[in-house]
C-alpha cells in the first residue's frame, strides 16, 4: 500500500477537531484556560479559538471532498488525529490546570 499524502490532511482535520473541543468547552463553561494567546486566556478567547479550529477543520474537509481526495482510510486517519489530540489533552490536563 502506498501512503496517499492527502491522508495527512485528514489527520490535521482530526487534530483540529480534537484541539478545538477542550478550548470551546472551557470557554462555554466560563472558565479560564490556556490558549496559544496566553497562559490564562479568557473564556471568550477560548471559545473563539475552539470555533476557529472547527471552522478550519470544516474548510479543509470541504476542500478535500470537492477535489475528491478521500478513500476507505480517510475516516480512520481523521479519527486517529482526533484521538491523538484527546490523548495528548488527557495526559497533559493537570499541567494545563496547575498554571
Amino acid at each position: 500500500m502506498v501512503l496517499d499524502l492527502f491522508l495527512i490532511w485528514y489527520l490535521v482535520v482530526g487534530f483540529l477537531l480534537g484541539n478545538g473541543a477542550p478550548h470551546f468547552t472551557y470557554g462555554a463553561a466560563s472558565k479560564v484556560f490556556r490558549s496559544p494567546f496566553g497562559q490564562r486566556s479568557s473564556p471568550r478567547t477560548n471559545i473563539l479559538w475552539g470555533i476557529s479550529n472547527f471552522v478550519a477543520a470544516t474548510v479543509i474537509s470541504f476542500a478535500l471532498a470537492v477535489f475528491g481526495f478521500y478513500d476507505g482510510y480517510s475516516i480512520v486517519v481523521l479519527l486517529l488525529g482526533f484521538w491523538l489530540a484527546m490523548v495528548m489533552f488527557g495526559f497533559g490536563i493537570k499541567r494545563f490546570l496547575n498554571d
